[in-house]
C-alpha cells in the first residue's frame, strides 16, 4: 500500500512538473543578468494562426567564439516532459511566445532549425539540409531585441492526393514595439530601458528557408508569379 501511495506521488510530480512549460524563458535570467560579461537576448517565437500547428518547432543558434549550442523552443502539443508553450499574444497572422534567455556577450548566429510532428505510431521531422549562417550579437550589459522569428507552413500532397504539412519558410522580423510591451507586462523583472536592436540584416551563408525583413517584399512578389 505503501509502495502504491508513494508511486502515485511521483506520476502526479512528473505530470505537474511538465505542466509548466520554461522552454521559452529558462531560470536563471534576472536583472543581475545585465553584467559587463553577460546580456539577455529577447523576441517572439511565433507561427501563422491560421494553421495547424506542428507538435513542436525549434530554432536553433550557436556562439560563433565557443561553438556552444542553444535552441529557442516551443512546444505546442502537450507533454509530460516539456509540458505545452503558453502563447503570449495573437494577431491575425501571428501567434506565439516571448523568449528571454540570458547570454555571454558575443558574436552569435542562426543555424537550422526543427519542425517535428508526431503521428499516431510514426513521425516526421523537417529541416534544412545544410546549416545557414544569419549573424547576430548580444552586447553585454543590455537586452538584445532580435526580433519575431514566425513560421509559415509549406503543404504538399499525400499518396492520396490530400493536403500535408511539408516543413516551412521563417520569416525574421522587427515588431520590437508590440514584444517590449509583452515583456513589460509578462517579465517586469527584466530591464528594458536598455534595449538595444539586433534584429538580423544579412545572412553569411544563404538559405531561402528563412526571409529577413529586407527580403520579405521579394519574396512575396515572387510568390505571386
Amino acid at each position: 500500500m505503501i509502495k502504491l501511495r508513494l508511486l502515485l506521488i511521483l506520476v502526479t510530480s512528473v505530470l505537474f512538473t511538465g505542466c509548466a512549460s520554461k522552454l521559452l524563458r529558462p531560470d536563471g535570467v534576472s536583472p543581475s543578468s545585465l553584467t559587463t560579461e553577460n546580456g539577455t537576448l529577447v523576441g517572439t517565437f511565433a507561427r501563422n494562426p491560421n494553421e495547424r500547428a506542428y507538435y513542436s518547432q525549434t530554432f536553433y543558434f550557436k556562439n560563433i567564439k565557443t561553438g556552444e549550442k542553444k535552441e529557442i523552443k516551443s512546444q505546442q502539443t502537450f507533454n509530460i516532459f516539456n509540458g505545452k508553450t503558453k502563447d503570449d499574444f495573437k494577431t491575425t497572422t501571428s501567434v506565439g511566445g516571448i523568449f528571454i534567455f540570458s547570454l555571454p556577450a558575443g558574436q552569435y548566429t542562426f543555424t537550422n532549425f526543427r519542425l517535428y510532428q508526431s503521428q499516431g505510431y510514426s513521425y516526421q521531422n523537417w529541416f534544412a539540409k545544410e546549416d545557414f549562417s544569419i549573424p547576430f550579437e548580444v552586447k553585454a550589459g543590455a537586452t538584445n531585441y532580435v526580433g519575431e522569428i514566425r513560421l509559415e507552413q509549406m503543404k504538399g500532397k499525400n499518396f492520396f492526393g490530400m493536403t500535408v504539412q511539408a516543413g516551412g519558410i521563417w520569416f525574421i522580423s522587427d515588431q520590437q514595439t508590440r514584444d517590449i510591451g509583452l515583456i513589460k507586462e509578462i517579465r517586469l523583472d527584466i530591464p528594458v530601458d536598455q534595449v538595444v536592436s539586433v534584429v538580423p540584416k544579412i545572412k553569411e551563408k544563404f538559405t531561402p528557408l528563412v526571409v529577413l525583413s529586407g527580403e520579405e517584399e521579394e519574396y512575396l512578389q515572387n510568390q505571386q508569379k
